[in-house]
């Protein structure tokens, strides 16, 4: 079949992959990583493949409508995120209305989390994909293609033609990630890799897996709990190192890989592994990768690693306080959490000692937050001294424990999806505490912010840093010019905020009635 995946018209720049989709202060734009992943399985089956990333290229709804009546698109793979569902959807109205014989999968972790009560938003949606999906687009298109009955494709929520919505049987996870085409060679096809950009990066930039899952079970976190499971499954160390090559070989332009794993370091065995079989080949792309604070500090796997070309962790530290960590469950041991802070403060320390950069990411608004525990954050965030930091209220998304823990607790005072984003796009808070509002937790991470970027030893520091490397200096400004009209205005969340307006069976409130709770 012909078939389009798409990232459909929103805010520009808005990063529906992203682990919390907005416009981001820093400039930065993630990838279409698991549309890419499923159109590169839509290729090796025979198909027809194109892929449009719209915040990405300035591209609008007219302009998608026409890219599929110039190419005679006969299907559309559509991404999704939960502050831009009622865009999503308006979206796949409207090239629906303009060719009523298409056929549309709907993919992402909102549509995987409710995708009966997303099918029930509108009568123009057909199906839903349902966690990881490279698979299950691949048979949806198969039966498609031939006229077959969907009942048989695993991992699809569907609407029969008298408007019967079926949930089949789920689909198991990739185990053997290796028969997943490369990535990196479905961005040299159809991106444009200089549109990405993350801000603790060098830039351009590509981002690419070598596993999936995550063993632990941070509440908030939303891909293990939407989409890829906490059990981890690794690429083999060669096929990693061979996605090294093709990029180093294919993409001369980029700078830096990014490996979005969940969590990089869990197997120190594996990482070790990979790490010396990077040397062997004589790797020279350097990389960054997301990892934890609390996996031992062990100078002679950190060193390995830089010397295989790791430049820099982004790595969530999340809170300054012992009990909003422990309500988080942020380890899967509640005896760590009083070692926690400790182990966070040698992580960074050996990273630097051994040459790698930290971005640290710190979140307030957790269920037991107070508002000395926030400036325990802050004060967390500036002894760390990582090279750079973000500072999120907490966004709680269907599908995660944090977003049913706020919700049983009627913590959720924003009552329709669109609240997710100010009206410019920027992340927005709908979490109430019982002694923090929601515009509180926005306001202080705008201080914090402020607090952290400008304090004169900060900026001393990125001073030497620009002056010494050029790649870094392009990446500091690059990141600053953005950033720097957030840090003298901040969110403006009291002028932007999105009030509620939601079309029948798009609000919290019927939601929450669709799922039978209060």
């Amino acid at each position: 079949m012909r078939v389009l995946f798409l990232n459909p018209p929103f805010h520009p720049r808005f990063s529906r992959e992203q682990r919390s989709p907005a416009v981001t202060k820093s400039g930065t734009l993630y990838y279409p990583k698991w549309l890419a992943t499923a159109a590169g399985v839509a290729i090796k089956n025979g198909h027809d493949v194109d892929l449009l990333d719209c915040p990405a290229a300035g591209c609008t709804l007219q302009g998608v409508i026409d890219r599929i009546a110039a190419k005679t698109i006969e299907a559309v793979v559509c991404d999704t995120s939960t502050p831009s569902i009622l865009n999503d959807v308006t979206v796949i109205e409207a090239l629906v209305a303009s060719k009523p014989e298409l056929h549309v999968l709907l993919v992402g972790r909102h549509v995987s989390a409710l995708p009966k009560e997303t099918l029930a938003m509108s009568a123009s949606l057909q199906a839903v994909a349902v966690r990881e999906y490279e698979y299950t687009v691949r048979d949806w298109l198969a039966a498609k293609s031939c006229g077959a009955d969907l009942a048989a494709v695993e991992g699809l929520v569907w609407r029969r033609a008298n408007g019967e919505i079926v949930s089949n049987p789920p689909r198991e996870a990739v185990q053997n990630l290796d028969e997943l085409p490369f990535v990196s060679e479905v961005y040299k096809r159809f991106l444009h890799t200089p549109d990405y950009f993350y801000g603790h990066s060098l830039w351009p930039l590509v981002v690419f897996d070598t596993s999936r899952g995550c063993p632990y079970h941070c509440s908030f976190c939303v891909y293990p709990q939407t989409f890829s499971g906490h059990k981890m499954r690794y690429r083999s160390v060669s096929n990693v190192a061979d996605e090294f090559e093709f990029i180093s070989r294919e993409m001369p332009e980029i700078k830096t890989a990014m490996l979005e794993d969940d969590t990089f370091i869990i197997s120190k065995p594996r990482t070790m592994e990979l790490a010396r079989e990077l040397i062997r080949r004589g790797n020279k792309l350097p990389f960054d990768a997301n990892c934890r604070a609390d996996i031992g500090a062990d100078a002679e796997l950190l060193s390995t690693l830089h010397k295989a070309g790791a430049r820099l962790f982004c790595v969530g530290f999340e809170s300054g306080d012992v009990e909003v960590i422990h309500g988080m469950k942020k380890n899967n041991d509640d005896r760590r959490d009083s070692k926690y802070h400790e182990e966070a403060h040698r992580f960074v320390r050996r990273c630097q000692e051994s040459g790698i950069m930290v971005h640290g990411c710190f979140m307030v608004g957790n269920l037991n937050e107070t508002p000395a525990s926030m400036e325990k954050t802050l004060g967390f965030a500036k002894k760390l001294q990582p090279d750079t930091a973000q500072f999120f209220p907490i966004m709680v998304y269907p599908g995660t424990t944090a977003y049913e823990e706020a919700k049983s607790r009627n913590y959720i005072q924003i009552e329709d999806w669109g609240g997710w984003l100010t009206k410019d796009g920027l992340h927005n808070s709908v979490v109430n505490l019982p002694n923090i509002t929601h515009e509180q937790l926005v306001s202080f991470c705008d201080r914090a912010r402020r607090s952290f970027y400008l304090s004169p030893s900060y900026l001393f520091y990125k001073l030497k840093q620009s002056l010494k490397d050029r790649r870094e200096l392009q990446r500091n400004l690059k990141g600053f010019v953005t950033l720097s009209k957030y840090l003298l205005r901040g969110s403006q969340h009291e002028k932007n905020a999105v009030n509620a307006s939601p079309k029948s069976g798009q609000g919290l409130t019927q939601i929450r009635s669709a799922e039978g709770t209060d």
